[in-house]
């Protein structure tokens, strides 16, 4: 089967690990004991065939005749209301995007530089940056995410987002397979038609296992900025997984942190 990425997910796993000891008499005993590992299970994103992508421009002008019919306007309409009233962005605030993502890519390269040392082998003065930037990044992507997100909620509601939102879903259902212990490539949601997947993602979102979970965000991550054209080839994904470890490097240097000071507090 053809693959647009392929990507490692652990799973923790129980293994049965045999211990032989003697008793009193020299007899010799046999403990079985369960220790928990964990182990890379391999994902990744089926390629596409040409009658699946019959299937999805189906799938989207149905779920778009819904979002109409139930009186949701379409983003051209949405746009014009938006135009006569002097447009989505003030100039102020194309300004205010455009610093803060400057400001974003200055500190970004900023902290890789100081990521290559290690904390041994910094000095006072780049341990005292590091801590700072790290503070400045989480605010600054906190606020691009803030500003986005009140923009993008203006379109939240129109037909064609609603349609997208589910197609991209379908998507996810339909590419998302992991390779098991057997080397046998296996549909993630199972086999059947798209009701069926759906309640296995749902099952998985309510009851699901950490493994389950962790799998359906990376599908829906990478199958979406595939369908929206952010990714196409193996380097595309790469990139966009280096920018998602980016991100988790950086949550888990501001979690150390935080830690740190919690500690500071409760020994003074």
């Amino acid at each position: 089967m053809k693959k647009l990425f392929e990507f490692n997910v652990p799973k923790e796993v129980e293994i049965e690990e045999i211990e032989t000891s003697k008793n009193e008499k020299g007899e010799e005993i046999k403990i079985t004991k369960k220790n928990k590992t964990k182990e890379q299970v391999k994902v990744f994103i089926r390629k596409p065939t040409r009658a699946l992508f019959d299937e999805a421009e189906l799938f989207y002008g149905v779920r778009l005749s819904e979002g109409i019919k139930a009186g949701l306007l379409t983003r051209a309409l949405l746009a014009k209301r938006f135009t006569n009233d002097g447009g989505v962005l003030s100039e102020e605030e194309k300004n205010v995007y455009a610093t803060l993502y400057v400001a974003l890519f200055e500190k970004q390269n900023e902290f890789q530089k100081l990521s290559i040392k290690d904390e041994s082998e910094r000095t006072e003065t780049e341990k005292v940056r590091y801590k700072k930037i790290i503070t400045e990044l989480t605010q600054l992507r906190t606020e691009i995410q803030d500003f986005e997100t009140a923009q993008a909620s203006l379109f939240d509601q129109t037909a064609e987002n609603r349609a997208r939102n589910k197609t991209i879903l379908w998507w996810v259902l339909q590419l998302g397979y992991y390779i098991n212990d057997k080397g046998e490539e296996l549909p993630f949601f199972g086999q059947g038609e798209f009701e069926g997947k759906l309640r296995v993602y749902d099952t998985i979102e309510e009851t699901g296992s950490e493994f389950e979970n962790l799998v359906c965000r990376k599908l829906a991550y990478f199958v979406s900025f595939w369908y929206v054209g952010r990714a196409a080839s193996q380097e595309d994904f790469e990139r966009l997984a280096s920018l998602s470890s980016e991100t988790s490097a950086i949550e888990e240097a501001v979690q150390k942190e935080e830690t740190k000071e919690e500690v500071k507090k409760s020994d003074s």
